[in-house]
């Protein structure tokens, strides 16, 4: 049995019960808004965005092989806040550095295991 990432479980979940995954995905931020509330923020804002990008592909039936154009949606959704938030944290914040944020998000999104269904 192979263990499930948190974002896989997402886009399985999406007709099922979305909003009792949320708190699971905000969690992340809330440990980041201890050191600075904006970048809890922008962690959950991004987070949500992925989320929703998830949800999209799910109801399509396209989850699998279509990490590209989540990514390039995810952009055009998210450029101008996420950017908005790197360039107050005095780092890069051009569309290349927003891509590397959000993959960066995506990759800890996987890398949390899939909330247990108690």
């Amino acid at each position: 049995m192979s263990a499930k990432s948190w974002l896989t479980s997402v886009g399985e979940a999406v007709e099922k019960d979305f909003e009792a995954a949320l708190p699971w995905l905000q969690k992340g931020g809330a440990v980041l808004s201890i050191f600075d509330p904006s970048l809890g923020a922008l962690f959950n804002t991004t987070v949500n965005i992925v989320a929703t990008v998830e949800q999209k592909y799910a109801v399509l039936g396209k989850q699998t092989g279509s990490g590209e154009q989540k990514l390039a949606d995810a952009v055009q959704i998210g450029e101008p806040i996420i950017a908005q938030g790197l360039k107050l944290a005095g780092k890069a914040s051009d569309t290349a550095a927003v891509t590397g944020y959000i993959n960066s998000v995506v990759n800890v999104l996987n890398a949390v295991p899939a909330p247990s269904k108690t």
